[in-house]
């Protein structure tokens, strides 16, 4: 082969990319795992992102999510050795049976995806119980360690002092007593209504 053949060839490969991959047949299954694959590569920005709206990010953060989300699907295309073009093209001439049959094969990869998780789960619970050991006691309530009933990993502690609820009852009865205002001071002006006036 001569050198300019050569040259030509590699000039064909790189302005047109989608002839450089292998030709892939794009089953109903094939598609469902490219599109699981996306949905999960954009739910990665989107964490990454912080999960913000578009409208909520400055222009420079939008433009930056728009071009991490492109990145990650180009990135799914290539993993499954399709052009974007080539499925973008498929999947638009799809007809009504073609995308019934992907829905199903999603159907039946989500249902994988939950078994094989539910098994994982299973093998850790096995693997890992807790020893006795292993779980804080508290005896008793301190003002060094407070019991807490609720809490949420974030809050710091909070512990209220004063009598418990019962108690409270009791100490009200004879608080009211001291507190009444004695008999012979004349009572507060009654409060001024407000006048009404027709609009």
């Amino acid at each position: 082969m001569s050198r300019r053949t050569s040259v030509l060839l590699v000039a064909a490969w790189v302005a047109m990319p989608g002839l450089a991959l292998a030709e892939v047949e794009l089953t109903p299954e094939k598609i469902a795992e490219i599109h699981r694959d996306e949905q999960a590569a954009k739910a990665k920005v989107n964490a990454a992102h912080g999960h913000k709206d578009p409208s909520e990010m400055t222009n420079e953060e939008r433009a930056q999510a728009i071009q991490d989300e492109q990145a990650a699907a180009l990135a799914v295309m290539e993993k499954h050795g399709v052009s974007d073009k080539e499925y973008s093209r498929h999947v638009a001439q799809m007809s009504l049976e073609e995308r019934e049959a992907v829905s199903k094969a999603e159907k039946k990869l989500e249902a994988a995806a939950k078994e094989k998780a539910a098994k994982e789960a299973a093998q850790g619970k096995e693997e890992e119980p807790k020893a006795p050991e292993d779980i804080p006691i508290q005896q008793g309530i301190s003002d060094e360690h407070p019991v807490e009933m609720e809490s949420s990993g974030d809050s710091a502690s909070v512990v209220e002092q004063g009598l418990p609820p019962g108690e409270q009852a009791g100490d009200e009865a004879s608080a009211a007593d001291s507190t009444e205002a004695p008999k012979d001071e004349a009572p507060a002006a009654p409060a001024k209504k407000k006048s009404s006036k027709r609009k």
